[in-house]
């Protein structure tokens, strides 16, 4: 089963404009619905080069990888606050999760919060709303 706070690695949709990622992305699980169908990802990406983009900013959470027997992360990362990605549940998902460990319980829910108190303070474009069916996912990842 799929649980908050692992990383699953996964070609996306990042908009409904039809952009997709030419490869396989990191997205963090920050939800389950209560029915277990669905998921509620975050795209996750190094800090590394982008720093100018993240640290500081509204749009951004930084998880630093200040623990080295962390293994969700192994490099300062962030993860984008004004998308937001939801994703069918179905068996063969847990064939793209990275590992079985998840993100520290300090760093996962301070993620969370943030993720949680964005939308409440900013407003997420429309276009950044993105749901994925287990037909797409299954297509867009082979």
């Amino acid at each position: 089963m799929i649980e908050v706070g692992q990383v699953l690695a996964l070609k996306i949709r990042f908009k409904n404009t039809g952009e997709t990622a030419r490869d396989a992305h990191p997205c963090i699980v920050v939800g389950v619905s209560g029915d277990g169908s669905h998921i509620e990802v975050a795209q996750f990406s190094s800090l590394a080069g982008k720093e100018f983009k993240a640290i500081g900013s509204d749009k951004c959470k930084v998880i630093y990888h200040d623990n080295p027997t962390e293994a969700v992360i192994d490099r300062d990362s962030f993860a984008q606050l004004d998308s937001r990605f939801t994703i069918e549940h179905f068996p063969e998902l847990i064939n793209f999760r990275r590992q079985t460990d998840k993100l520290s319980d300090d760093k996962l829910k301070s993620l969370i919060k943030a993720y949680n108190e964005y939308p409440a303070k900013f407003e997420i474009d429309e276009n950044r709303i993105v749901h994925m069916t287990e037909s797409e996912i299954k297509q867009l990842n082979g």
